[in-house]
């Protein structure tokens, strides 16, 4: 059922008058029931992040009573392409999408667009910004320049490795850049980026074996900056095989629960969590509120909680989900 365009009070009441239910892959029933459907292309399902999200907008569609289709590109820009289209060929009402690629899905979103369903983007946006109603997403600047301020005051000096993420992601982009703005900088003069190396598959081993071909290249570096958890267990592994630990600083980034434990016994001097859970539903209830005819910001930047050893102990792993 397509309810774009119903405005106000009546709007608002169909999507939380209706009785809770959960997800599902098809969206006749909820169609014949009067249900608004959402699709939802993640650009990584697998990955915590992603995993996280998705358990945020089941838990938020069962409240509010919509129906919700999940697809899985497997990382594969042109999968994703497709999805979207079938998506539009289901007739949903809205669609969220994290890009894999951010130019490669301009035609389709187009194609929604033309076809008067919202798209918003969550996570990592899309290059033509006026193909989608919103963002949904962290200021991943804002995050870049916060481990590295938390750096250069709890570190002081030293070289620093950086282990990130794919070199073509956006978040991973900005986050870089603003980190090198603060270190080695007037307020930052004795910390400096020595190695850097990205990682595409986004596994424990992956960071293990980079992190200890990177303390080979730099075996006086005082910190390791992981720019993504789902490696971080690696990273961490070959600072204490190299029998590093409490000689080299981690910082990490997602704030995942298993992190939690790092923190607070030390292995890991500093996270910002993204809270995905609470993320999706956000992403959820801002489509929801789209199509309820509210206004809605271009932007909505979610609520993060950075953490190191001195506050851990007030967090729950539950908290970080």
């Amino acid at each position: 059922m397509r309810i774009t365009g119903i405005r106000g009070v009546a709007a608002t009441a169909l999507i939380i008058g209706l009785a809770a239910t959960g997800c599902g892959s098809d969206d006749s029933s909820g169609a014949a029931e009067g249900k608004p459907t959402i699709g939802v292309s993640f650009a990584a399902p697998r990955i915590a992040l992603y995993a996280g999200m998705q358990k945020g907008i089941e838990a938020k569609a069962k409240e509010l009573g919509v129906e919700v289709v999940f697809t899985d590109a497997g990382g594969d820009p042109l999968k994703q392409a497709n999805d979207i289209n079938d998506l539009i060929a289901k007739n949903v009402d809205g669609i969220l999408v994290s890009a894999i690629d951010a130019n490669a899905i301009v035609a389709p979103l187009s194609a929604a667009k033309a076809a008067d369903i919202p798209v918003m983007t969550v996570a990592r946006d899309v290059a033509d910004k006026n193909s989608r109603a919103s963002y949904i997403g962290n200021d991943w600047g804002k995050s870049g320049r916060q481990i590295a301020e938390w750096t250069c005051e709890n570190v002081k000096s030293g070289k620093i490795i950086m282990v990130k993420g794919p070199s073509a992601a956006p978040y991973v982009q900005e986050m870089t850049a603003a980190y090198k703005e603060v270190v080695g900088s007037a307020s930052c003069p004795d910390l400096s980026v020595a190695h850097e190396v990205n990682v595409t598959a986004l596994t424990a081993e992956e960071g293990l074996k980079a992190t200890k071909a990177s303390l080979l290249a730099v075996p006086d570096a005082k910190v390791v900056y992981a720019n993504l958890d789902d490696f971080l267990g690696g990273v961490v592994q070959a600072i204490n095989e190299a029998g590093k630990t409490g000689d080299v600083t981690v910082t990490g980034f997602d704030g995942i629960p298993e992190t939690l434990a790092m923190v607070k016994d030390g292995r890991v001097g500093f996270e910002i969590a993204l809270q995905p859970k609470k993320w999706g539903g956000t992403a959820l209830q801002t489509m929801l509120d789209k199509l309820a005819g509210k206004e809605v910001p271009a932007q909505v930047d979610i609520e993060t909680r950075p953490f190191d050893k001195t506050n851990a102990g007030d967090l729950t792993e539950a908290e970080l989900e």
